[in-house]
């Protein structure tokens, strides 16, 4: 059985809203990085790590004919003679060679003119060599680098020339080459560009078409992974034909320390991957289609923002436990996609931004949830502290330097009284003697005690989810059904008497219930049996019949017979009618007292100086024959209370007439009305003053007992049963009031009837 309802703290809208503001912030935040050089350094060591770990088999077409140190040793120092590389050429094409890519500058005449003359002549009959150029730049800041190349009548007999121009990244490291640079005011085209456009097959893939300015080099492996042969092995005769044959063959400096070596990321260690090794790199990846491609700012904020939002709406739905594995994933599908892109479409969207973006996101979003809760349960706290004794959570728990694992052990302590509350509740609501339901908004049936489930035995629906209405026509109550929207907020604290047809009877009350927020949190209702009651209800009206009738009427009888019997001495006659009459007003004091008790009344408001107004002139006619004039003081303005007009009338009688009856003749009564503060109530007060004998304070305190009399001298000649101060008291109960005697024997007494005032109107 629920007791207790939560309720969130903040509203939906004002978390959705900070979500919206949390989404919008770290979104921007997200595409200023992606679109910064911040994360350059992380990116390239993922690259790297992946670039490493995708080594992939070389081009077997590729050839490298290197001065390596062997050629050295055999050859002499460098340089060569320009006719040694013109027997290069000649020995190269007539293996059958399918293109010669010569990574070394030519561009100083040499010392023997007839060595350039050689050298151009071996270029021209070869028709398959592709000379560099370079960018040289003259160290003037701002002016444009001036492009190097061969000699030109070396040029002029080339199959094609290029730049080969190594880029650098910020970190010292090659990873990139750019098919076209800018020398001078014209874009100058790369040395691989040249040789992939002249000897690639018809149809092949370009990368060097696209729009892309740099591709990223595809490095199959270490530097050694493609085929090498020495320098003077070729001029010696030592290499066979057909291992030349059908090859494009790159012929540089591959000695250590004889020319300029760099840094890949399959060379972490050390800058160890020549000038001519590079370009085979470059040409391998241009030919297999392989060169990669890096992704575009666009693609990259697509790909960014989409895993933070998807990570966002997870935040916003799921538990964090949920929402730390959707983070998990999504780490592991940024590192996924980057990757699968690197290996299958040759694409690179780095995915570090993304996982930037989503790990701080999901700090963010954790500190904010941790301090919402430490909120909560502060706010909890404070409502359990002040709803009852505080916790010794602390006291057990120990210390506790966490600021919400304390909170949560406090919490946890009073989760532990509050169901030690609900218990006692539940038990205290089992164990009532009367029929409990308990009810939800929607008034159906969430509890029933043992007594509801005993009485309801025949209509079990009734107790498990029924509404009260079901549960309530299944006794079949007689002369009343109850609608399906009954119990309404009016019927709270309203009194209902059912009688069932078996003649046992029950008193149906209803308690409207509110939860902390005022909005509405059920129903209880009551069944108390009230046959016993009823029974000695009917015995009470039967009793009082006969006090009505079967008493009235022989004295009735007395009394006429007495008036049409004139033979009988006079004061005994007298004697007959006064007991007779004395007989008729006890039992007339006691019905009125009986019924003032238990007969339920009819309130209405209505103005008591009138009431008073007319008691007093129910009272005129004593009053003139005794000559006693009643003065009233108050009441200009109307006084209003809810009652019974009937009953105050008789109380009023009640009290105006004793006043009237001890009084000696020619006295003067008072009734003052006024309105008076008690303990933050105003109540009207309605004093009866008189001149009699008074009371002591003794019979002041017994004056309102039932049948209680007082000797005094002439009383004997004053008619009264001793009911009618009792009948005053009653009422004033009935009213929420009560009535009160001050006196001083020989001066007078003063009667005083307090009832609450009702707003007027």
């Amino acid at each position: 059985m629920r007791l207790f309802r939560r309720h969130p703290p903040r509203s939906t809208k004002r978390r959705l809203l900070s979500w919206l503001v949390v989404a919008a912030l770290t979104s921007l935040a997200l595409a200023a990085l992606t679109a910064s050089p911040l994360t350059t350094r992380l990116d390239n060591i993922l690259y790297d790590r992946l670039q490493r770990a995708s080594a992939r088999p070389v081009d077997p077409s590729i050839l490298i004919v290197g001065v390596d140190e062997r050629s050295l040793r055999e050859l002499g120092a460098w340089p060569w003679s320009r006719a040694r590389h013109a027997a290069m050429i000649d020995r190269l094409t007539q293996a059958g060679a399918k293109a010669i890519v010569y990574d070394v500058l030519f561009s100083q005449p040499a010392p023997d003119p007839t060595d350039d003359a050689a050298l151009a002549s071996a270029i021209a009959r070869s028709g398959k060599v592709y000379l560099p150029q370079f960018l040289e730049s003259d160290g003037q800041d701002g002016a444009p680098p001036t492009l190097v190349g061969p000699l030109p009548e070396l040029a002029q007999g080339a199959a094609g020339l290029g730049l080969a121009h190594v880029r650098f990244d910020a970190d010292g490291v090659v990873r990139r080459m750019a098919p076209f640079e800018a020398g001078g005011p014209d874009l100058a085209p790369d040395l691989m560009t040249v040789v992939h456009r002249a000897t690639k097959a018809f149809g092949a893939p370009d990368a060097t078409r696209g729009s892309a300015q740099t591709l990223l080099i595809p490095f199959a492996g270490p530097p050694d992974r493609y085929r090498q042969i020495a320098f003077s092995s070729v001029l010696a005769g030592e290499i066979p034909p057909e291992l030349i044959a059908g090859r494009t063959v790159f012929v540089g400096l591959t000695a250590p320390g004889l020319g300029p070596a760099f840094p890949t990321p399959v060379t972490p260690d050390a800058a160890s991957m020549t000038g001519v090794q590079l370009q085979a790199s470059v040409l391998d990846g241009l030919r297999g289609g392989k060169m990669v491609k890096p992704a575009g700012l666009v693609s990259r904020l697509t790909f960014a923002l989409s895993l933070l939002w998807l990570l966002l709406a997870g935040l916003l739905v799921l538990p964090p436990r949920a929402a730390l594995l959707l983070l998990a994933s999504l780490l592991a599908v940024a590192l996924g996609v980057s990757a699968a892109l690197f290996g299958v479409a040759h694409l690179w969207l780095s995915p570090v931004a993304a996982i930037l973006g989503l790990a701080v996101v999901s700090l963010v979003w954790g500190w904010g949830q941790l301090g919402r809760v430490n909120d909560l349960l502060g706010h909890q706290l404070d409502r359990l502290r002040s709803a009852g004794p505080a916790s010794s959570a602390r006291d057990e728990a120990g210390f506790e330097s966490d600021v919400v694992a304390r909170q949560a052990f406090s919490l946890g302590a009073a989760i532990t009284r509050i169901d030690d509350l609900r218990r006692f509740s539940a038990d205290a609501l089992f164990s009532l003697p009367d029929a409990t339901l308990v009810a939800d908004a929607e008034r159906r049936v969430i509890a029933a005690n043992a007594a509801a489930r005993t009485l309801l035995g025949r209509a079990p629906q009734a107790t498990a989810g029924g509404t009260l209405a079901c549960a309530l026509n299944a006794l079949e109550p007689l002369g009343r059904t109850f609608p399906p929207t009954w119990p309404t907020e009016a019927d709270s604290g309203r009194a209902i008497d059912l009688h069932l047809a078996d003649g046992r009877a029950y008193q149906l009350q209803t308690v409207f219930r509110r939860d902390e927020a005022g909005g509405d949190a059920g129903w209880i209702l009551r069944l108390a049996d009230i046959t016993p009651l009823t029974a000695a209800m009917r015995q009470r009206e039967q009793a009082l019949q006969l006090l009505t009738h079967d008493m009235r009427s022989p004295q009735t009888s007395i009394l006429a017979l007495l008036a049409t019997t004139p033979d009988l001495p006079a004061d005994v006659s007298e004697r007959l009618a006064a007991c007779a009459r004395r007989t008729l007003a006890l039992a007339d004091g006691f019905v009125q007292l009986a019924r003032a008790e238990v007969t339920q009344t009819i309130m209405e408001p209505l103005d008591v100086c009138d009431v008073a107004v007319e008691a007093v002139d129910e009272l005129w006619p004593q009053c003139r024959q005794r000559r006693i004039e009643i003065r009233q003081e108050g009441g200009d303005a109307p006084m209003m209370v809810l009652g019974d007009r009937g009953v105050l009338a008789r109380a009023l009688v009640n009290l105006i007439g004793n006043a009237v009856k001890y009084s000696p003749d020619g006295a003067g009564i008072t009734v003052r009305a006024a309105a008076v503060l008690d303990d933050g109530r105003t109540f009207i007060d309605l004093a009866v003053v008189d001149q009699g004998p008074g009371l002591t304070p003794e019979e002041a305190a017994l004056a309102f007992r039932p049948f209680q009399r007082f000797d005094r001298p002439g009383a004997s000649a004053i008619d009264g049963a001793g009911l009618g101060l009792a009948f005053v008291q009653a009422a004033a109960a009935r009213h929420g009031g009560a009535v009160t005697c001050t006196s001083t024997p020989g001066q007078g007494a003063t009667f005083t009837l307090r009832l609450p005032e009702v707003a007027a109107g």
